[in-house]
C-alpha cells in the first residue's frame, strides 16, 4: 500500500468533475477481484482487510489504494470499505500503462521486483511512509494523474476550447487567417498553460485523441473564421494547426485530416500544419512520409521557430516545407541588435528564394511590424496585432483593429 502526502490541489474538487462519491460502509473491491483500477481519496476514509477479514490499514485523504494489482495485473489480495462519506477518483490502467511505456526500463524492472516482493511478503502492518523527496513525487504523480482523468472528462464534455490569433499579410494588413491554439480552464487549478496540457497528454497517451479534437474543431470554426478574412498578396486565407511529435507519428494522421477537409468541404490549401524541429527530429523517415503525403494532398506545411534548431537549413532540402515562421526571440530584438535583424532578413530572403511564404511571429509594437514590412516579411504575427481571441470575440476585434489601421477596411 503506497502512503502519499495530501497535495492541496487535490482537496474540495468541485462535483463537475469525474468523481466516485461513496457513503459508508461501501465495499469499494474485494479480494480475488480483477485489478483494472485504483483509487485515489480525495475525501473521507477506507478500511483495507485482508482474503481472512484482518484489518491491514486506515487510509485517509490524500492516499492511494489498489495499486498493486493495477500495475502487475493479477486479481486484488484485499477488499477496500468505506469508513466514512468517502469521494474516489478513479485511476484508469491505460493512462499508467502508457506513463510506464515512457519510464526507463531499468526502473520498469525494478517496480516489477518490488511488487513481486510486496505480493510475497507476509503481513503489511509495518510499510514504512514516504521520505520527504518519496513524497513530493508521490504528490506530483497524484496530480498528473487527477489532471490526466480531468482532461479525459473535459474532451469528453466540451470543456476545452480553442483561440484564435489572427495572421496579418504585409504590407497591406489583410486578416489572412488564424493560428488555432487549445485552451483549458480547469474548475479547480484555472488556466492550464498550453505546453503543460500537452506535456500532460503526451505523457499519457491522450494526444491522439486531443490533436484530432483540435483538428476537428478547427475545421468546424474555419468557415465562420474564413468570412473576416481578405486574400493576401502571397496567399488565400488559411487556418493554422499545430502537430506534437507523437500526433505525427499516428499512422492515421493523414486520413484523419483528409477526412475533416472533405467533411467541412474545406480546400485543402487552406489549412496550414506547423510542425517544430523537434517534433520532425524524433523521427525523421516517418515525419517526411507523413508530411509527403499531407503536401500532396494540398496542405501547407510551416516549420515553426525556424532558427533554434541546429537543423533546421537541413530540413528545408529533405521535407516539403511551405513555409517558414521566424522565432519571435529573433523578431522581438530586430529593432536593437544588427545580428537578429541581419538573421530576420536572412531568413526572408531565404523563403523567398525557395517560393515559401515567411511570417515574423511575437511583433507586439508598430515600428517592429513597420521594419518587418521594409525587410520583405509576408505575414505577421503577435499581440501588436491581437492576443488569441475566442470565436465570439473575433468581429470585435476586428472592428477596433481596423479603426487603429492594424488591419485593412478591405475597401
Amino acid at each position: 500500500m503506497v502512503h502519499a502526502s495530501p497535495a492541496n490541489e487535490l482537496n474540495d474538487m468541485p462535483n463537475a468533475l469525474p468523481r466516485e462519491h461513496l457513503p459508508a460502509g461501501h465495499v469499494i473491491c474485494q479480494a480475488g477481484a480483477p485489478g483494472d483500477s485504483a483509487y485515489l481519496i480525495e475525501a473521507g476514509s477506507v478500511e483495507v482487510l485482508s482474503q481472512e477479514g484482518i484489518r491491514i490499514a486506515v487510509l485517509s485523504a490524500g492516499e492511494i489504494f489498489g495499486e498493486v494489482a493495477l500495475l502487475d495485473q493479477l486479481p486484488r489480495t484485499a477488499t477496500v470499505l468505506t469508513l466514512a462519506p468517502t469521494t474516489l477518483m478513479r485511476i484508469e490502467r491505460a493512462h499508467v500503462q502508457e506513463l510506464l511505456k515512457r519510464t526507463d526500463p531499468v526502473i520498469r524492472h525494478l517496480l516489477m521486483l518490488l511488487l513481486e516482493r510486496f505480493r510475497n511478503r507476509s503481513g503489511h502492518e509495518n510499510i514504512p511512509g514516504l521520505n520527504p523527496e518519496a513524497a513530493l513525487d508521490s504528490d506530483a504523480a497524484n496530480l498528473t494523474l487527477m489532471l490526466a482523468q480531468d482532461l479525459t472528462h473535459a474532451m469528453a464534455n466540451g470543456l476545452l476550447e480553442l483561440a484564435y490569433q489572427p495572421l496579418i499579410s504585409l504590407p497591406e494588413r489583410n486578416l489572412i487567417g488564424f493560428e488555432a491554439l487549445i485552451r483549458w480552464q480547469h474548475p479547480l487549478l484555472g488556466s492550464v498553460m498550453p505546453t503543460k496540457l500537452i506535456s500532460l497528454a503526451e505523457k499519457t497517451g491522450l494526444i491522439h485523441p486531443l490533436g484530432l479534437w483540435v483538428l476537428q474543431r478547427a475545421m468546424n470554426d474555419w468557415p465562420t473564421l474564413r468570412s473576416y478574412c481578405q486574400p493576401g498578396m502571397l496567399s488565400t486565407p488559411f487556418i493554422s494547426v499545430n502537430l506534437s511529435p507523437a500526433e505525427l507519428g499516428n499512422p492515421q494522421i493523414v486520413e484523419s485530416i483528409a477526412r475533416f477537409l472533405d467533411e467541412g468541404g474545406i480546400p485543402p490549401h487552406e489549412l496550414q500544419i506547423e510542425l517544430t524541429e523537434s517534433a520532425v527530429i524524433e523521427d525523421l523517415p516517418s515525419a517526411k512520409q507523413v508530411l509527403q503525403k499531407l503536401a500532396a494532398t494540398g496542405v501547407a506545411i510551416a516549420l515553426d521557430d525556424f532558427g533554434t534548431g541546429y537543423a533546421s537549413f537541413d530540413y528545408l532540402n529533405t521535407l516539403p516545407i511551405s513555409c517558414l515562421k521566424i522565432d519571435q526571440t529573433f523578431i522581438q530584438e530586430v529593432l536593437v541588435s544588427s545580428r537578429r535583424r541581419e538573421i530576420v532578413q536572412t531568413s526572408v530572403n531565404l523563403a523567398r528564394s525557395l517560393g515559401l511564404i515567411s511570417i515574423a511571429e511575437g511583433i507586439e509594437d508598430e515600428s517592429t511590424s513597420d521594419l518587418l514590412v521594409e525587410l520583405g516579411c509576408g505575414i505577421a504575427q503577435g499581440y501588436f496585432y491581437a492576443r488569441p481571441l475566442s470565436l465570439q470575440a473575433i468581429p470585435k476585434w476586428l472592428e477596433e483593429a481596423r479603426i487603429l489601421g492594424r488591419v485593412s477596411r478591405g475597401d
